[in-house]
């Protein structure tokens, strides 16, 4: 089962930079990257450099583009004029936005979502649940932050509205790299797999707003332990 939480996050070390077997080679490249930067094997500010990023993965610089072409549009690497492309440092207004974000945002999607379908068994999120509670046994944070995000995201797609699923998928990877990096701070990652789970129970039964407010509580609060540490840094 699930691990219990603490004040700092113990991990097993992460395995170098491997590739996947996604769609394209880009894709695969952007993936090995964007697990990288996850769980801190390219930390926050790092520079990603074509050349380096190519020996290092055993490609072109072509794929290599075109991954940092996509990164840079989830969010999670930033390009500036003179310090060229490096991995994003967050601070607390990026998590403060995210997170304000998706409070307005997603738990009335899954509101609507529950009152679209009523009561009903959703296989595809039950997957995403038992994968993230491997996952939290591995120590994988970078793979439960993803796994996390599918679960999330097989709940709100059911709404119905392509406006709002856009909206959230585009901060999908932002909220996974916020997630992870408060993992480092305090490994809460056992008790967010249980109100995952006391969350699929109101959508599987059709409770749509105790589903709504146990939503809206879960996001304001998972990112409370990185937010004040990065107030305080500022201050």
């Amino acid at each position: 089962m699930a691990p219990s939480s603490g004040n700092e996050a113990t991990t097993p070390s992460p395995p170098p930079l491997t590739l996947g077997q996604p769609v394209s080679r880009g894709d695969q490249v952007r993936d090995a990257i964007q697990a990288a930067i996850l769980d801190a094997r390219l930390p926050q500010g790092t520079p990603l450099v074509e050349r380096e990023l190519s020996a290092m993965l055993g490609v072109s610089k072509t794929p290599i583009r075109e991954a940092l072409k996509q990164l840079q549009s989830s969010g999670l690497v930033v390009a500036t004029a003179y310090q060229g492309i490096r991995v994003r440092v967050l601070d607390a207004d990026i998590v403060r936005d995210v997170t304000e974000a998706r409070v307005a945002v997603e738990p009335e999607a899954v509101r609507l979502a529950i009152t679209r379908r009523g009561a009903a068994e959703h296989p595809q999120a039950q997957q995403a649940l038992a994968g993230a509670a491997r996952l939290v046994d591995d120590g994988d944070t970078a793979g439960l932050g993803l796994k996390n995000r599918e679960f999330h995201r097989a709940l709100y797609t059911e709404c119905g509205n392509d406006l709002l699923i856009d909206f959230l998928d585009k901060l999908q990877a932002l909220s996974t790299f916020i997630a992870t990096a408060g993992w480092r701070t305090e490994a809460t990652y056992s008790s967010e797999y249980t109100e995952h789970q006391e969350l699929l129970g109101h959508y599987q039964r059709g409770e749509a707003e105790a589903a709504r407010d146990l939503l809206r509580e879960h996001i304001a609060t998972s990112a409370t332990a990185l937010l004040q540490r990065l107030e305080e840094e500022q201050r």
